[in-house]
């Protein structure tokens, strides 16, 4: 499937009249989905942690706890729908006798996991890369069902101590990536790689604060998945308050940004200061840290985003404050990361030229009432195919993720396929979000795709 988003002006050359404008996830009703109410959950959760939906399994999670002696935890959930969920009573760890659901006791500090069917190692199917005792390096472990963790090396992997949220990720070439926090002034996102989850190599700068922001502002970490050819992540973006002239910067709060890349080494935040998921209003059971799961849940036709969050804001010893902690979900349909808006006036873009294999081409668009959105086709010089003129195309209206682009007369298409196109696409009083050829690949997923 070959799919053209609209993070920036990349595969395009030309656009008029649109407005980019960041989408955000709807917040679901029925949040908090859980709180910390457990009493070795010291009344409070962080999203240190991940949430996963691996095939014939349920929606599984894993959040972090601090006690006031800060002894950090890894804790366990699972739901069948992964709005309903159940802390289940394990043997792994007990509190005061009684069983809990920690799985993970030594000192785990910003712990992402992935599920990783492909590696063939027995009892690797899960992975898990955090900070973790008895050094402040960062550790790598593997495990069979996510609950109980084996060291896959005694050595740490990765020389610093992360002290922050990272993420792990597995690229298409079965590489693996992992984001954490560099050395050095401020708090920005470095990255590191590895062919065998083993050996680990980089930790270089990809994304810090620019000039547009205020001294104000640092990169707490980064959350991040694939999106077809590109990583998408979830930036803790960290406003700490102006009075604190503290070395540490410790006053402040937690929300999400959306940020992007199309290499895993050059990132871009989608709509630098604007937040992606925000916190709540003052005295909703969200207003203070919003803290997002290492990666996004994708299902059939939703994208569903976890969250803890929490009354209080980020500051020294926060964990003795009385407040109230728990876990929130936000979703978003297919693609709607950031939309072309156009008003009455219209909106007008044209690509750079690309070839396709099938002349199969469908919208993702939400236009309103009394709008539309059409498509012609170009050749590489810019002219239009005959057949295929914006005028001959039955206008698109409505709310949908795949409506199909049809011409008057039904062309076979025979003309675009096996040579240099272009589409031009014109708009009015519509959201456009994406444009995409399922390319003769039959059936799609809409997260796996290639741009041109």
């Amino acid at each position: 499937m070959i799919k053209f988003l609209f993070f920036d002006n990349r595969d395009l050359e030309g656009i008029q009249g649109f407005e980019r404008e960041l989408q955000q996830p709807r917040k679901y009703d029925g949040n908090p989905l859980f709180l910390a109410d457990r009493p070795w959950e010291n009344g409070n959760l962080q999203m240190y942690g991940s949430v996963l939906k691996a095939p014939e399994r349920p929606f599984q999670m894993w959040y972090s706890t601090i006690d006031p002696a800060w002894n950090i935890r890894l804790c366990y959930a699972e739901s069948d729908d992964g709005l309903a969920w159940s802390k289940p009573r394990l043997d792994i760890h007990r509190h005061d006798g009684e069983s809990t659901n920690v799985v993970f006791t030594a000192q785990p500090h910003g712990p992402s996991i992935i599920h990783d069917p492909y590696d063939t190692r027995p009892g690797w199917e899960y992975k898990l890369i955090c900070g973790a005792a008895p050094s402040c390096g960062v550790y790598v472990f593997h495990s069979s069902d996510g609950m109980h963790w084996l060291p896959a090396r005694v050595t740490p992997v990765i020389g610093n101590n992360p002290d922050c949220p990272m993420s792990l990720l597995r690229r298409p070439d079965g590489t693996y990536a992992a984001h954490h926090r560099v050395p050095g002034g401020g708090r920005r996102i470095g990255r590191s790689e590895s062919a065998d989850f083993l050996e680990w190599r980089g930790g270089r700068i990809v994304l810090e604060p620019g000039p547009g922001d205020p001294p104000q502002f640092q990169m707490y970490g980064m959350g991040a998945a694939m999106y077809g050819d590109f990583e998408i992540g979830t930036l803790w973006a960290y406003r700490t308050d102006s009075e604190d002239m503290g070395q540490s910067k410790m006053n402040g709060r937690q929300e999400a940004e959306l940020s992007y890349s199309r290499n895993g080494l050059a990132w871009h935040r989608a709509a630098a200061g604007q937040p992606f998921i925000p916190s709540g209003m003052e005295g909703e059971w969200d207003c203070g840290n919003l803290q997002c799961a290492s990666a996004p849940v994708y299902l059939d036709e939703e994208i569903r985003y976890y969250f803890a969050a929490s009354t209080v804001r980020h500051s020294v010893r926060w964990e003795l404050t009385p407040a109230r902690f728990g876990i929130g979900m936000a979703t978003l349909k297919p693609d709607r990361f950031v939309a072309l808006k156009a008003g009455p006036e219209g909106g007008e873009a044209w690509t750079r030229r690309f070839s396709m294999h099938a002349p199969d081409i469908r919208v993702n668009a939400e236009v309103e009432d009394g709008g539309e959105v059409r498509l012609e086709m170009l050749d590489h010089q810019g002219r239009v195919i005959p057949g295929f003129e914006r005028e001959r195309c039955l206008p698109i209206r409505g709310d949908g993720t795949g409506q199909a682009v049809r011409w008057e007369g039904q062309p076979n298409g025979s003309e675009l396929v096996g040579r240099p196109v272009r589409w031009r696409l014109t708009a009015r009083q519509a959201k456009v979000y994406s444009v995409w050829m399922p390319d003769g690949e039959g059936v799609t997923c809409y997260h796996r795709f290639r741009s041109i």
